[in-house]
């Protein structure tokens, strides 16, 4: 059984704190600008993945903080991209109007 002091120390060192945002924050971003190669998706990303982090914060970091962090870029951003692809493949060229709307009067 743990004591006390053996659950604050693992507890300490799973804590995410702002310090750790400003070391990881610049690699973190430089990997999701890399796969959507757009500064303000990349920033709106980097957001997600910080509150992402910040929310599972009992289980952060499964590894080390910034392996933990590029994880969840990863996948954060290969979501956004999906969602991008899936919105330009659906929606380009496309305007939506009240005059296109079948008219039943």
């Amino acid at each position: 059984m743990e004591s006390d002091k053996d659950q604050e120390n693992k507890q300490n060192k799973h804590q995410l704190t702002p310090e750790l945002y400003d070391i990881y924050a610049p690699p973190v971003y430089r990997k999701i600008l890399n796969i959507v190669h757009k500064g303000p998706i990349a920033g709106k990303v980097l957001e997600k993945v910080f509150v992402s982090a910040y929310s599972d914060n009992d289980t952060f970091p499964l590894r080390s903080p910034l392996m933990s962090l590029i994880d969840i870029a990863n996948e954060k951003s290969s979501k956004t991209m999906k969602a991008l692809t899936i919105f330009n493949e659906c929606c380009s060229g496309t305007s939506i109007s009240h005059e296109n709307q079948d008219k039943t009067t």
